[in-house]
């Protein structure tokens, strides 16, 4: 047994011998032996392990706020977008309506200062149609030409602005509709409630740029119809060379102390409103006597006349305005210690 054991082990060297021709400890240090790692099995030895059934599971809904997109969050998107969308909308129109505030001021302060310098020309007499007030009314003529557009564009802004009042109305419900939606999540909701404060604060301003805009576009539309008729009594006047050309004017009537006046206009303040009553009080009288001639009579409490005068030539020039000849028309001043601030009387002759 121990023959065979050592032939076989021979045998199994020199067969190492001969196919490696090489020593597997050669290289290494004396008494050290190399490990071999051990070779794989055959293929036909390794048996494969099953596979691990595949865990399956369901992933979790991400919430509706958190980038799902759900028919809500679709819904809240939309009413965002139409919230920016009408945010700039309104942006332009206070910008717009800036722009023609400040040029409609711009313009009518050009306007009334050319219409004063000429007024304060004829005052003290000059040329007939002399050239240099007609060139200063063609001036004045052209600016109001401008205040009339602008008329129009007060109109075309005030359109603008009541769509965008309606839009922002729309929103607002739009809003409310919303938060009835089934589906949605907290997120949600504060979304919403983001967008109609929006809505809401968005329909404050532009019910508030809606008033002023009718307002300013009435009170401009008011102002170039007066002073078409204040520009032609103007160029009248420029061609006769005076302000008061065809007026008597001369010292206070003794008769009008015991007459009693047809109307009294009170300047406690300068810009007092008297034009409308003044004109009903004369239309009637018109109306029963189209040759009626009146007389104007400015009122001083004392002092100097200057306030009076010029009252009274406001008051003349608004009858003209209403369409009395000035050939009818008689300026006169007078002191009044009783009186406490100038008034106007108008009388009947």
């Amino acid at each position: 047994m121990c023959k065979r054991m050592s032939a076989s082990a021979l045998l199994l060297g020199g067969l190492l011998g001969v196919a490696g021709c090489v020593n597997p400890n050669a290289g290494l240090p004396p008494g050290s032996t190399r490990v071999e790692a051990p070779a794989p099995p055959a293929a036909s030895a390794v048996r494969e392990a099953p596979a691990p059934a595949p865990v399956v599971r369901q992933a979790a809904a991400a919430p509706a706020a958190q980038g799902g997109d759900s028919f809500v969050v679709r819904k809240v998107r939309q009413l965002g977008g139409e919230a920016d969308a009408l945010a700039k909308v309104i942006d332009g129109l206070e910008k717009t309506h800036a722009d023609l505030r400040a040029g409609a001021r711009q313009r009518a302060e050009g306007y009334h200062g050319r219409v004063a310098a000429i007024e304060a020309r004829l005052k003290i007499g000059t040329t007939r149609a002399n050239p240099r007030l007609r060139a200063q009314w063609n001036v004045a003529q052209s600016l109001l030409a401008a205040l009339d557009r602008d008329v129009g564009a007060w109109d075309v802004l005030r359109t603008r602005a009541a769509e965008a009042d309606s839009r922002a109305a729309f929103l607002n419900d739009s809003v409310l509709n919303a938060f009835e939606l089934s589906g949605a999540v907290e997120e949600d909701h504060r979304a919403l409630h983001a967008i109609g404060d929006r809505a809401a604060h968005m329909s404050v301003t532009v019910t508030r740029l809606l008033d002023e805009v009718a307002a300013a576009s009435e009170r401009q539309s008011r102002l170039v119809t007066a002073e078409r008729r204040e520009l032609a009594l103007l160029a009248e006047a420029i061609d006769a060379g005076s302000l008061e050309d065809g007026v008597v004017s001369g010292p206070y009537s003794s008769r009008a102390a015991e007459d009693r006046p047809l109307a009294v206009v009170r300047f406690d303040d300068p810009d007092v409103a008297f034009e409308e009553a003044l004109s009903a009080a004369v239309q009637q009288v018109l109306d029963r006597r189209p040759g009626t001639t009146f007389e104007v009579v400015g009122v001083s409490p004392g002092g100097s006349m200057a306030a009076a005068a010029d009252y009274a030539d406001k008051v003349h020039r608004s009858l003209r305005r209403m369409g009395v000849a000035a050939s009818r028309l008689r300026i006169a001043t007078r002191a009044d210690s009783d009186l406490n601030v100038e008034e106007v009387r108008l009388y009947v002759r």
